[in-house]
């Protein structure tokens, strides 16, 4: 259960951003794509409630196990590119794609979460967001020169997280952000050496790679045919797509739970006190006389 403070909210101008998460999460149906179970208000606060994911996110696994081997990584890069395929026909752009926003199920198949920063393109004349937002080690060319983006900044973030899954480490990832934001503008891909390392990456993964991580979004895979583009890569050549829609595929790794169910979560997580914060009067009178919410 999502809890988020109305005061919060109407401080960082994010009502309508707040409306579009709720909208998408009421209106999406699909295997890969966490849903909400209900939404409800009380006086200082609103309520998202979704369902629980007993195997955590997939970056507590990826931290602990360092690198995927690459059949596991194809597995969970189809119903990734599904997922963000369906939402780009609903005219969404999800905008914040990275291992702490899948999580898993214990039947080892992931859900896509957190839409706050997805987008619902409503541009009919031909223009695109101009937002900067996102996480820096995903972070698209055009979204850091503000030039403006369409779906393929999703596609830009799923190359990253292949690459990531694969080499244990995000492709331009460095400590000083700047330098770090100039990496993604303009160097290469880096590919760790297979011997020295002890990390290969397969051709048709490098292949998908270079091609998703075009630093032009007009020349980058999926602009034109977009998710049938993706998937249509040698890469899932051996992946049966409509048995993984029909989870019909058995995992190669499936979460186990102890007693408590909530070993796949971080311990510190875990330990921080559910109690909500206190909310003072002067906020709640503040809360009441902003009307904006009172619908939701």
């Amino acid at each position: 259960m999502k809890a988020i403070r109305k005061d919060l909210i109407i401080e960082s101008n994010s009502v309508d951003s707040l409306r579009v998460e709720k909208l998408i999460l009421l209106q999406v149906h699909h295997p890969f794509i966490i849903s909400m179970e209900q939404v409800f208000a009380q006086e200082t606060r609103i309520y998202f409630v979704m369902q629980f994911m007993q195997g955590g996110e997939l970056f507590k696994h990826l931290s602990e196990k360092k690198r995927f081997p690459e059949s596991l990584v194809k597995f969970y890069a189809a119903q990734i590119a599904l997922a963000l395929g369906y939402l780009h026909k609903s005219n969404i752009y999800y905008r914040d794609l990275k291992p702490e926003n899948i999580l898993l199920g214990l039947d080892g198949y992931i859900l896509l979460a957190d839409f706050g920063l997805a987008k619902i393109n409503q541009f009919e004349d031909g223009s695109m967001p101009n937002s900067f937002c996102g996480t820096p080690e995903y972070i698209s060319p055009e979204m850091i020169v503000g030039s403006g983006h369409d779906h393929t900044l999703d596609w830009w973030a799923f190359g990253v997280l292949v690459y990531e899954m694969i080499v244990g480490i995000p492709p331009f990832y460095h400590k000083n952000q700047p330098t770090m934001y100039q990496l993604i503008q303009q160097a290469p891909i880096r590919w760790p050496d297979a011997e020295r390392h002890k990390i290969n990456v397969g051709d048709d993964a490098k292949d998908l790679i270079t091609r998703l991580l075009h630093k032009s979004r007009k020349k980058r895979l999926g602009q034109k045919g977009d998710v049938d583009e993706i998937l249509a890569h040698p890469f899932f050549a051996d992946i049966d797509m409509e048995a993984l829609l029909a989870r019909k595929i058995q995992p190669e790794f499936v979460p186990k739970v102890d007693q408590t169910g909530l070993n796949n979560f971080d311990s510190e997580i875990i330990g921080e006190n559910a109690a909500e914060s206190h909310v003072p009067e002067d906020v709640k009178e503040k809360i009441r006389k902003y009307n904006e919410l009172d619908d939701f």
